[in-house]
């Protein structure tokens, strides 16, 4: 059987695993835990919980899981809610995701710097082997060896800061737009009984 067929087989498999609402385009991806407490990084001595590194994983990995332009809602319900209410949850929630998003903007920046750095030490090998090239008349083999060796050190690092510039901050912004766009609505509550 070829992959194309297999495929369209199982083109809805996703609600074998979620509750997929077709008609309104949501998938309803649902979480359980124990308590409160085991969303949280527990090694964080903060003033608001932060949530852990495993639950915000599976966050972002809800949203490859999810058919394509379907919206997400997640519930996430507890054994025992430890304290805490559905508001509370949603706060420190959300809270977290801002978090999340300005440490994205500080990593991007700081890319971003590294990545300026690395074009002006490309156009500090660029611009002597240019010079060299054009002044250095009667080098012979030296002057190959050195051109190559600067040739080489600029192309590296241009294409390095190209790399960052391009690739790496095209798929930043297309993650955190796919995110924001797709996700719906969160909810916290205790499992019924």
């Amino acid at each position: 059987m070829n992959t194309k067929k297999l495929l369209q087989e199982y083109r809805d498999v996703e609600s074998e695993f979620f509750d997929v609402d077709q008609k309104r385009k949501k998938v309803c991806m649902k979480l359980e835990f124990k308590e409160p407490k085991d969303i949280f990084d527990t090694n964080a001595i903060t003033k608001l919980p932060v949530l852990s590194d495993d639950f915000m994983d599976w966050l972002g990995t809800s949203f490859k899981y999810a058919p394509k332009n379907y919206k997400i809602d997640i519930d996430v319900s507890f054994d025992n809610m430890d304290g805490f209410n559905e508001e509370k949850l949603k706060d420190v929630f959300f809270k977290n995701m801002v978090l999340e998003a300005k440490k994205a903007m500080n990593r991007k920046r700081l890319k971003n710097r590294i990545a300026i750095i690395l074009v002006c030490i490309g156009l500090a090998f660029l611009i002597p082997m240019l010079l060299l090239l054009g002044l250095w008349q009667n080098g012979g083999v030296a002057k190959d060896i050195v051109s190559y060796i600067l040739d080489i050190a600029a192309t590296v690092t241009i294409w390095e800061a190209l790399t960052i510039l391009i690739v790496e901050n095209s798929e930043h912004t297309h993650i955190v737009k796919r995110m924001i766009e797709r996700f719906d609505s969160i909810s916290f509550h205790q499992k019924e009984a």
